[in-house]
């Protein structure tokens, strides 16, 4: 039922709820009302079974069984998926697939080569997170397959957009997205709707529909960003809110070629949160991409789920025993801030990080989540004192009210109460004299 219906709402509306002579007829197959409830919210069972549902029920479950997004898998080395979208807002629960980031380039252009390893090229990471582009959109300009086996070679998802149904055909094998003026040959495959009118897009969709094709994604080519943003919105609220089946597929926007990378920027981040599953960019810069990585990973994070890493001892700079021990807990922000300091020394550390459910330091410790007790497990789980000669712990500085309490919990141990900002942590570690005999 997606979660819209309960097994107590559905059971209102059977015969035993109803204290009707039928109840509990065990005609479904379950013993009673109650049970062939349960089991319809968990799809486990159909509507069918029950021949005293009345009509009412069935048209709700019909309703609530409805695609609000359809969701695709695209690609055929490295996968991703677009749509499967529930929800208007994040907060209500969580978008599901961040955006789909396309580069667009032209298969005979003189210097393609270079272009698609320039492209290539592009990875940050962050949180935890490697970020790469996502797709090629490629036109065809000539050496139209040879450009696209190259592409698909470099892991890239392809966008494939040719009027050249034979040269479609044989590149069918690696599970493009294809956009051509005849699709009658591309039924089974993903296609591409594009109008600059809204009434025509919802009508083209609905004569897809009606003509057999299997996967559709929605291009609306409006006059400006306002526009486009405007229309967005439309298509989402009418498949999120009233299930309207022609707009019930993902969306790409292509954003036009342009001098001003900081209006592109602005651009692509309104695209990215008002609900563009593909932004295609004709423009192709590093700092641009990095900063939209940044706001994609913001908003594709589960609002409900803090953001953690592995509990574990992480070794830095290939440490030894002559190197630091420095601890925090695992919440994500706080690691990497604490761990690309910690990797700007030129000398390895050990960094120890605590399971704290993915709090920062004060939260987790004010949540019981970072105790003296917890530590100590820690430190002894991962057999830490093998690791170095001096037996000294450096805590966050926010914690210095621990330190007695750690001392105790952690015999033999130094606790030794550290900065509070992570950027100083490089010259207090130093400080102590640690790398002078490296």
């Amino acid at each position: 039922m997606s979660g819209e219906l309960s097994g107590l709402q559905i059971f209102k509306y059977l015969p035993a709820a109803k204290k009707q002579e039928c109840a509990n007829c065990k005609k479904c197959g379950c013993p009673t009302c109650m049970a062939f409830s349960l089991k319809l919210a968990k799809n486990q069972i159909e509507i069918e079974k029950c021949p005293y549902a009345p009509e009412e029920l069935r048209s709700i479950i019909l309703d609530a069984v409805k695609v609000k997004q359809h969701e695709y898998t695209i690609g055929s080395k490295n996968i991703v998926k677009t749509g499967g979208e529930t929800v208007l807002f994040r907060h209500d629960k969580t978008f599901v697939n961040k955006t789909v980031f396309a580069i667009s380039l032209n298969s005979g252009d003189s210097d393609f080569d270079e272009k698609l390893r320039r492209v290539g090229n592009f990875q940050i990471e962050r949180i935890g997170d490697v970020f790469k582009v996502d797709a090629v959109y490629l036109k065809d300009t000539g050496n139209f397959i040879q450009a696209a086996k190259k592409v698909d070679a470099e892991g890239f998802v392809l966008i494939l957009e040719s009027d050249d149904a034979e040269s479609l055909e044989k590149l069918k094998e690696v599970n493009p997205v294809i956009i051509t003026k005849d699709p009658e040959a591309f039924k089974e495959n993903l296609i591409v709707i594009s109008s600059d009118n809204p009434d025509n897009l919802e009508r083209l969709s609905s004569q897809r529909i009606k003509d057999g094709y299997k996967k559709i994604i929605l291009n609306p080519k409006m006059k400006n960003i306002s526009e486009t943003v405007e229309m967005l919105t439309y298509i989402r609220r009418m498949a999120i809110q009233e299930k309207f089946e022609p707009f019930t597929f993902p969306v790409m926007v292509k954003i036009p070629q342009s001098d001003n990378i900081a209006k592109t920027t602005a651009e692509a981040a309104l695209l990215i949160c008002r609900y563009a599953n593909i932004i295609v960019f004709e423009d192709f810069d590093e700092a641009m991409l990095a900063s939209l990585c940044t706001l994609r990973q913001n908003i594709y994070t589960n609002p409900q789920k803090p953001l953690q890493v592995e509990s574990k001892v992480y070794e830095i700079n290939e440490p030894d025993k002559n190197s630091p021990v420095v601890l925090t807990t695992n919440f994500a922000l706080t690691y990497f801030a604490v761990a690309n300091e910690l990797e700007s020394l030129p000398f390895g550390s050990y960094l120890v990080v605590t399971p704290s459910d993915g709090m920062s330091v004060l939260t987790a410790w004010s949540a019981d989540k970072f105790t003296a007790e917890i530590v100590a497990k820690t430190v002894k789980k991962y057999n830490l004192e093998e690791k170095v000669n001096k037996k000294s712990i450096i805590i966050p500085g926010l914690l210095s009210h621990m330190k007695e309490e750690l001392e105790n919990a952690l015999e033999g141990w130094e606790i030794v109460v550290g900065t509070i900002e992570a950027c100083e942590i490089p010259e207090f570690i130093q400080s102590l004299g640690y790398g002078k005999n490296s």
